[in-house]
């Protein structure tokens, strides 16, 4: 089968989903597809996999059923009371994107307590799981870490607190808003934790991008507790943030990073992702 994996929003987070695109490719290539990434184009010979269609203005969203391409959207934000990412302002969720949805094939979805509301809602939706891909694993480690800690994302002013407490107690880490992938891939290799700090209070559910992404490449990861029904906080250490500072300090200390790293990968490698992507379009085309 042919697909073609879209992505409709900003260009800079275009580059923060990287991996997720790359994941999804391989492991349909895996199975003998042929898969292409385009960017916002949809694409008539193809089916189109369709990623943050809600960046889109109402009317472009409702000429995606119009343009008589097949697809299927790929949701990757947490719905709830009729909204997406509890913002009201963020998409019509009731007057566009659902009917959008409900009009595709089909919907996969990153967050599993989306699937409740999917019920709720009469739309057919799979939870895509994240699993572990060999080609996914191509972070070069440095022998010798010159980073105590690194994160990558959104630097809110939460995230910008815990991050400041970490320096002030003498860590020696870095972390990047928004920067090209191999920017962020060479500083993961330098650091010898990796963080996954909450954004925002309201932002509750578990990162799955930067949890597996990391796990993947037998990254030792602190992350904070969050809602996490699909058990990804499994590959991570969860820590208080109140103790984030002492924590970073145990990790570092020896090679405590590297033993962390290493159970991470091989408690990853439970899901392959060509195995779990086999049974997904069993399960989407079939339904």
């Amino acid at each position: 089968m042919k697909f073609n994996i879209c992505y409709m929003g900003p260009e800079h987070l275009f580059h923060l989903r990287r991996d997720f695109f790359l994941v999804l490719k391989y492991a349909l290539e895996d199975l003998g597809h042929d898969v292409i990434l385009s960017g916002p184009s949809l694409d008539t010979q193809r089916f189109n996999l369709i990623v943050g269609a809600y960046f889109l203005p109402s009317e472009q969203i409702a000429k995606i059923a119009a343009a008589g391409v097949k697809f299927a959207h790929v949701n990757t934000e947490v719905i709830s009371n009729d909204m997406l990412n509890f913002n009201p302002d963020k998409v019509d969720f009731l007057g566009a994107y659902l009917p959008s949805m409900k009009q595709g094939g089909f919907v996969w979805d990153v967050i599993m307590d989306n699937m409740a509301e999917y019920d709720r809602y009469g739309v057919n939706a799979q939870f895509l799981r994240w699993g572990w891909h060999p080609k996914m694993q191509d972070i070069e480690h440095k022998p010798e870490k010159d980073l105590d800690f690194y994160f990558f994302g959104m630097i809110s002013q939460r995230r910008r607190a815990l991050l400041q407490a970490l320096a002030a107690a003498g860590l020696r880490g870095a972390a990047d808003h928004s920067c090209p992938y191999f920017v962020r891939n060479s500083n993961i290799g330098r650091a010898k934790v990796q963080l996954n700090l909450i954004q925002e209070d309201k932002y509750t559910h578990v990162n799955s991008f930067r949890i597996c992404y990391l796990a993947n490449n037998a990254c030792c990861i602190l992350s904070e507790n969050e809602k996490d029904p699909a058990n990804y906080l499994k590959y991570a250490d969860v820590v208080d943030p109140k103790e984030l500072v002492a924590r970073v300090q145990d990790c570092v200390a020896g090679d405590r990073w590297r033993q962390r790293g290493e159970k991470a990968l091989a408690d990853f490698r439970e899901y392959d992702m060509r195995e779990t992507m086999a049974a997904l379009l069993d399960r989407s085309f079939t339904a």
